[in-house]
């Protein structure tokens, strides 16, 4: 039995590289639990309770939160007994960009210094050609980059190496800075990040939804159709699990439709029926 402590708890997010993004929603998923000690009946009730009241998304964000408090707190859970309690997510198509939207987003600047769009554009090309989190992208030092592969610092303090292009590589040069910096010199935030992500989309007057981890999901979805190999994206993607980077791949009703015509629409089955 162990008392939710949330300052400590928020510690251990924040060296583990979550961004401040995640880190609030586990938050607000803890405190909703409201609990005082965290065990496998206490869960239990908590989402027998809530099922009427929260939407299958919100139960599974309060799931992942208290997965992650109790891998922090050492704390055993029988999370087979709370999934049969939580329904499915009903499944959905996420928002993605192509590069043509890419550079609409980068053609529509806003009223800041040429420098700083500058700096906005290539945090676009960063997102979108690389598909890193946001907390991964503002914590690139120009010596991550080296032996033309750059080294990511994901999520749990594990490291992954991907390529560059030369037109992403050509802007490290080897010192300890930040890549992306603010106007006062320090690291910028994954807040500000989305704020761009916002400004640019609103002002290139497109109908989407667009935030950092759309271009993650974009990236996932363009390598797919160039035939990468699924083991390839989620190696990009530090997924630990290649369920997780099938989930991101974004397949319109017209790819469908023309994969699906290729085996049966031009050849019909000759169907047997036992």
């Amino acid at each position: 039995m162990a008392k939710i402590n949330l300052k400590k708890y928020q510690e251990w997010l924040e060296k583990r590289n979550l961004s401040s993004h995640t880190i609030s929603r586990y938050n607000w998923g803890l405190r909703e639990y409201g609990a005082e000690e965290l065990n496998t009946d206490k869960v239990v009730a908590f989402f027998k309770k809530n099922l009427a009241r929260y939407e299958p998304a919100s139960l599974h964000l309060h799931r992942c939160a208290l997965i992650s408090y109790a891998k922090f707190k050492k704390i055993k859970i029988e999370w087979e007994l709370i999934d049969q309690i939580i329904p499915g997510i009903p499944l959905k198509f996420f928002e993605t960009i192509t590069e043509i939207e890419l550079e609409r987003l980068k053609q529509a600047k806003t009223r800041a210094s040429d420098a700083t769009n500058q700096r906005n554009n290539l945090i676009l090309d960063f997102l979108f050609y690389t598909g890193m989190r946001v907390s991964e992208l503002i914590n690139i030092r120009h010596c991550d980059y080296q032996g033309k592969k750059l080294k990511i610092h994901g999520k749990g303090n594990k490291f992954r190496y991907i390529p560059l292009p030369d037109f992403l590589a050509k802007h490290f040069n080897g010192s300890s800075d930040y890549l992306f910096k603010n106007y006062r010199g320090e690291k910028m935030s994954d807040v500000w990040i989305r704020e761009i992500c916002y400004r640019r989309t609103k002002k290139a007057g497109l109908n989407k939804q667009i935030s950092p981890h759309t271009f993650r999901r974009s990236l996932a979805t363009i390598l797919n159709k160039r035939e990468a190999r699924l083991t390839t994206i989620q190696k990009i993607l530090g997924h630990s699990r290649i369920d997780t980077t099938a989930k991101y791949i974004h397949n319109s009703y017209e790819e469908i439709y023309q994969d699906y015509s290729k085996l049966w629409i031009s050849s019909p089955p000759q169907w047997q029926f036992l």
